[in-house]
């Protein structure tokens, strides 16, 4: 796992349960929730930095460039998804019931980058 229990306890602001593994599509997804509040990571191969910024502006908007995280890196949905791309593999993280500051997100996605 990219993410653990306590990596998605300091996002969400509150204790999380376990997390949730499972295969959506082209994905290996594991969720995370506590009351309404949830952390869905989303990790896949994506050959090419071109292929990932493609995909990323595809998502609901605003789509902002986000330095400093990876290989590249992109907010969307008005801060409630991340998503990064090292070295071929894309890693997404969308919040739900809650807004951490982009500083918890880069935080939580140089842990999970540190596990690939």
């Amino acid at each position: 796992m990219l993410v653990n229990s306590s990596d998605a306890s300091t996002a969400l602001g509150t204790k999380s349960a376990k997390g949730k593994a499972e295969t959506l599509g082209l994905y290996k997804a594991c969720a995370y929730t506590s009351g309404k509040k949830s952390l869905t990571v989303l990790v896949r191969s994506i050959a090419t930095k071109a292929a990932f910024e493609k995909s990323a502006k595809a998502n609901p908007g605003p789509v902002l460039q986000l330095p400093g995280i990876g290989d590249d890196a992109f907010s969307a949905g008005a801060g409630s998804t991340l998503l990064v791309w090292k070295s071929g593999v894309e890693i997404t993280f969308t919040f739900v019931g809650t807004s951490p500051v982009v500083q918890t997100q880069k935080d939580l996605a140089t842990a999970a980058i540190a596990r690939l």
